[in-house]
C-alpha cells in the first residue's frame, strides 16, 4: 500500500507541475495581452490627437487671426466664441510666435514654452507630457510655417491625463490603470485593490511586463511619452498550486515509496511469527518520550504550534527546567519577575507584553518603571530577539528628556524583557480623543505647535546621536504616529517606541522591500519598502500634525492595502487642497514637509523646529493644566 501510495504521489506530483508550468505561461501572455492593448490604446490616443492638432492648425481662421497679429485677449474671446473652435474648447491649448508665447488656453506660459523648446528641431508633430497647474496634461506639439508674414508659430493641443482620460483607455483584460513618472503614482483608476500594487512597480516600469511567482495579478507598463508610463493591471486568470506544495507532493511520495520498499525488504528478511510477537506487546502510552520537554512544549502542550517547529533545536532547550514556569507565572500583576514585581498589565503588542512594575531596593527604595516583555513564544524566534535587543541598546544610548528611556536589559528563565521610564500620562491619540469629546473640537493649533516642537527637539537628537568614536548612529525612528508620543500630567512630551528604529549598527536587519510601521503615517518611500533617511520621520510627523490640526487621518481608506497605496503614491492635488484650508502657518510648512521627493522636505529635524518655534508658544505649565482639566477623573 505505501508503495502505491508513493507512486500516486509522485504522479500527482508530476500532474501538479504541468497545471503549475500552464498557469505561469497563461500568466506571462495575460501580461503580454494587457502590453499590447495598452500599446493599442495608447497609440489610438497619440493619433487622435496628432490629427486633432493638425485640423486646428488648418483652420483659416486662426491663420488669419495670427497673420493679422491679433493679440492674447483677442485670441481667448475667439476661442471661446467662434464655432470653429468648439471642437477644441475643452482641450488645453497654446499657441507660441517665434519663441514667445501668444495666448494659453487651460493651460500656463511657462509649460507651454517648455514644450516648445522640446519640440524646437523635430520634424513634423510630436507628442509630449507636459506638467501644468499640478496636471500632467498630454500634449501634441507642431511647428507651421505662416507665409503671408514670413514666420512661424508652434500650436500645442492636448488633455489632461486624468482619472477620465485613463478610464477611456482601459480596455480588454485590464481592470486597473495608473498614471508613473518613474518615481510615484500620479493617478490611478479601476480596481483599487490593484490600483494599490502599482505602487510596487514604480521604478521598473523597462521590464514592460509582470507575471511575478505566486502573485495573484498580472502587469504591464507601456510609455505614453518620454519619462511617463502607463501601468495596467489584471488579476491572474489562472493559478497552479504553489512551488512548495508541489514539492511537498513530491517529497511526501518519495517518502512513501521508499518507506515501502524498506518495509518489503524487512518482511522478506524477518523470522515467521515476529509479526505476532510485536503486536501481543504493544507499547505503553507515553513510553520512549525524553525525559524534558523544550520550552514550546512547556508553553503549549505536548507540541509546538507548526511555525516555531522548525526553529525547535537541542540549542533551544532550557537549561533550567524552572525557566519557562516562572515567565508564565509572572504574566500575572503582583508576581515577581527577576529585580521586579509586576503591578498591572497595561497593554500587548505584536511582540511584547506591557506592565507597570516596581524595582524595589535598600532602605525601602521603589521606582515605578514600565516592562516590556517578549512573548514567550518569540523567545525562541532569533529574529524577534534580535530586534529586542537592539530596541533596548538603542534606547538605552537615548537619554534625552523628550524621549522615553531604556534603564535595563536582561532575561527571565525564558523571557527576555526590557525596563523603561514610566510616563504617567496618555497617547496623543488618547489625548486629541479626549479633547474632541469634551469640548466638541479639534485641539487648538497652539497645543499642537508646541507638541510636534518638542517631538522634533527629540527627534533632533535621536538623528544626530553619535558612537563613542564620534560616527553618526543613523538613527531613524520609522514609526512616529500619535499613539507613540505621550504626554505627561507634569506636561512633559515623549517620544516612545523605538522598536522598529533603523540604525547603522543593528544586531538585526530588516530585509529589503519588508514595510515596517503605521500604514497611516508613512512617508512614500517607507510604504514602498524602500531604504529611509531622517526625512522621513519628518515626513510621519507631519502627518500627525495635518491630523491634529484638521481633526482628519491625511490618508483616508476602507482598508490598510489601500493607505498603503496612498501613501507609497504621496500627496494628490486633492491632499494640497485641504491642507491649504489649514490656518497660517501650517499651509507652507506642511507643503514642505509632506513633499513627496525626500530632498524637498527640510533638511533636519531642527530646521523644522526652527520653523515652528515663532507659533510653538504653549508653556509646559500650561500644557500640565490642561491634562489636569481633561483626566480629572482618571
Amino acid at each position: 500500500m505505501l508503495v502505491l501510495a508513493g507512486l500516486t504521489g509522485l504522479a500527482g506530483a508530476a500532474v501538479l507541475w504541468r497545471q503549475h508550468a500552464a498557469a505561469e505561461a497563461g500568466a506571462h501572455q495575460q501580461a503580454a495581452d494587457i502590453a499590447r492593448t495598452l500599446e493599442e490604446s495608447v497609440n489610438a490616443l497619440t493619433t487622435e490627437l496628432t490629427e486633432e492638432l493638425e485640423t486646428a492648425a488648418d483652420i483659416p481662421q486662426l491663420r488669419s487671426a495670427l497673420g493679422n497679429r491679433a493679440d492674447a485677449v483677442t485670441f481667448l474671446d475667439l476661442f471661446k466664441n467662434e464655432e470653429w473652435w468648439d471642437r477644441h474648447r475643452g482641450r488645453a491649448c497654446a499657441i507660441l510666435v517665434g519663441d514667445d508665447v501668444l495666448v494659453t488656453q487651460l493651460f500656463d506660459s511657462a509649460a507651454a514654452a517648455e514644450g516648445a523648446r522640446r519640440a524646437r528641431g523635430a520634424v513634423g508633430t510630436s507628442v509630449q507630457a507636459l506638467e501644468a497647474r499640478r496636471q500632467v496634461h498630454l500634449m501634441a506639439i507642431g511647428r507651421y510655417r505662416l507665409a503671408r508674414i514670413g514666420t512661424t508659430f508652434t500650436l500645442l493641443l492636448g488633455r489632461p491625463l486624468d482619472r477620465a482620460l485613463l478610464e477611456k483607455l482601459r480596455s480588454g483584460p485590464t481592470l486597473a490603470l495608473a498614471l508613473s513618472d518613474g518615481r510615484r503614482i500620479q493617478t490611478s483608476t479601476g480596481d483599487g485593490e490593484l490600483g494599490a500594487v502599482a505602487s510596487t512597480l514604480v521604478g521598473r516600469e523597462a521590464e514592460a511586463t509582470f507575471a511575478p511567482a505566486g502573485a495573484d495579478w498580472t502587469a504591464a507598463a507601456v510609455p505614453v511619452a518620454d519619462k511617463l508610463w502607463i501601468v495596467g493591471l489584471a488579476h491572474r486568470s489562472g493559478r497552479g498550486l504553489p512551488l512548495a506544495v508541489m514539492l511537498a507532493c513530491a517529497a511526501a511520495g518519495a517518502a512513501l515509496l521508499l518507506a515501502g520498499m524498506l518495509i518489503i525488504r524487512r518482511r522478506g528478511r524477518r523470522p515467521a511469527g515476529v509479526e505476532h510477537a510485536v503486536a501481543a506487546s504493544p507499547t505503553p502510552i507515553g513510553a520512549g518520550r525524553p525525559p524534558f520537554q523544550t520550552p514550546a512544549e512547556r508553553l503549549y502542550g505536548t507540541s509546538a504550534p507548526l511555525a516555531l517547529a522548525p526553529r525547535l533545536t537541542s540549542s533551544a532547550v532550557s537549561s533550567s527546567p524552572g525557566g519557562a514556569a516562572a515567565t508564565a507565572l509572572a504574566a500575572e500583576g503582583g508576581q515577581q519577575f527577576g529585580r521586579y514585581r509586576l503591578v498591572e498589565r497595561i497593554g500587548e503588542g505584536g511582540m511584547a507584553e506591557v506592565f507597570t512594575a516596581l524595582l524595589s531596593g535598600a532602605e525601602g527604595f521603589e521606582r515605578l518603571v514600565v516592562i516590556k516583555r517578549l512573548k514567550p513564544h518569540l523567545a525562541l524566534n532569533p529574529e524577534a530577539v534580535a530586534q529586542f535587543i537592539d530596541e533596548a541598546k538603542l534606547g538605552s544610548v537615548l537619554a534625552h528628556s523628550n524621549i522615553v528611556t531604556v534603564s535595563d536589559f536582561g532575561k527571565v528563565g525564558d523571557g527576555y524583557y526590557l525596563a523603561q521610564e514610566f510616563v504617567d500620562g496618555r497617547t496623543l491619540a488618547q489625548i486629541a480623543a479626549r479633547y474632541r469629546e469634551k469640548y466638541d473640537r479639534d485641539l487648538p493649533a497652539a497645543i499642537v505647535y508646541h507638541v510636534v516642537h518638542e517631538v522634533l527637539v527629540g527627534i533632533a537628537y535621536a538623528h544626530e546621536r553619535m558612537d563613542t568614536q564620534g560616527r553618526p548612529l543613523g538613527i531613524v525612528h520609522r514609526d512616529v504616529s500619535p499613539s507613540n508620543i505621550m504626554i505627561s500630567f507634569e506636561g512633559e512630551v515623549k517620544l516612545l517606541d523605538f522598536g522598529i528604529v533603523k540604525a547603522t549598527e543593528r544586531v538585526s536587519k530588516t530585509r529589503e522591500g519588508n514595510v515596517k510601521g503605521n500604514v497611516g503615517y508613512m512617508s512614500p518611500e517607507q510604504a514602498r519598502g524602500l531604504d529611509v533617511s531622517s526625512r522621513s520621520d519628518l515626513f510621519s510627523l507631519g502627518l500627525v500634525m495635518f491630523e491634529l490640526l484638521s481633526g482628519e487621518p491625511f490618508y483616508q481608506g476602507g482598508g490598510a492595502g489601500e493607505i498603503l497605496y496612498q501613501a507609497a503614491t504621496g500627496p494628490t492635488v486633492d491632499h494640497l487642497a485641504r491642507i491649504a484650508k489649514l490656518p497660517a502657518p501650517a499651509p507652507d510648512i506642511l507643503r514642505r514637509v509632506l513633499a513627496n521627493d525626500a530632498t524637498g522636505r527640510y533638511p533636519s529635524a531642527r530646521a523644522f523646529a526652527n520653523e515652528l518655534t515663532a507659533s510653538a508658544t504653549m508653556l509646559k505649565g500650561q500644557l500640565a493644566e490642561m491634562m489636569r482639566a481633561l483626566f480629572a477623573a482618571g
